[in-house]
């Protein structure tokens, strides 16, 4: 598989609760695997490309390009809780390996290893990303309510594609937080 969209690869996970703290608590095969998954969408935003990814027998195999040409091989093992990395680059008559405990330390070292960019940044901020995916989000849905009022039929599946598009650099996390309503609308006690 080449580019993004890791969450069908990885399947849809369910909500683990208000953070990364609770997800490295929790030892879950779901919660490590939201894990990676996290991991491999920002290192695709810090600009490394996805050249593979494959399972077996909860392994997953990832090849990876980083910055200046260099190429990863990563053997994450969850039920040993290993991560090997082969490190390659053209020039190189030889490979280097490691191997390191698969946890959120060592996965965020080797995020800044592959494409050093400052946290929560991506070669687009992901607060843009968000916004993006927000409008995106809102104008379909305002088109939506159009077509109901009006009994017309706008054609909507750009702004869909556009939204999709967007979504697959975001996290699960973030991914929940543009299902929640937009604007909250309660009225004053004794109002209806």
């Amino acid at each position: 598989m080449t580019g993004p969209g890791l969450p069908n690869q990885f399947g849809r996970l369910a909500p683990c609760g208000s953070g990364r703290a609770e997800v490295l608590q929790s030892n879950s095969a779901i919660a490590w695997q939201r894990l990676v998954q996290n991991w491999v969408t920002d290192v695709q935003r810090r600009g490394a490309r996805l050249d593979s990814l494959k399972r077996s027998k909860g392994v997953l195999h990832l090849s990876l390009q980083g910055k200046d040409r260099f190429r990863y091989s990563l053997q994450i093992d969850f039920r040993n809780r290993l991560l090997r990395i082969e490190l390659n680059r053209p020039e190189w008559k030889w490979v280097k390996r490691e191997t390191l405990l698969l946890n959120a330390g060592s996965l965020r070292y080797l995020a800044k290893r592959m494409c050093p960019l400052a946290e929560r940044h991506a070669v687009v901020p992901v607060r843009l990303l968000v916004r993006l995916s927000i409008l995106c989000h809102a104008y379909r849905r305002l088109l939506q309510d159009y077509d109901q009022e009006h009994h017309s039929h706008s054609s909507r599946e750009t702004v869909r594609q556009m939204e999709v598009d967007l979504r697959q650099y975001l996290t699960v996390e973030e991914q929940q937080s543009l299902d929640r309503p937009i604007v909250q609308t309660s009225l004053p006690d004794g109002q209806s």
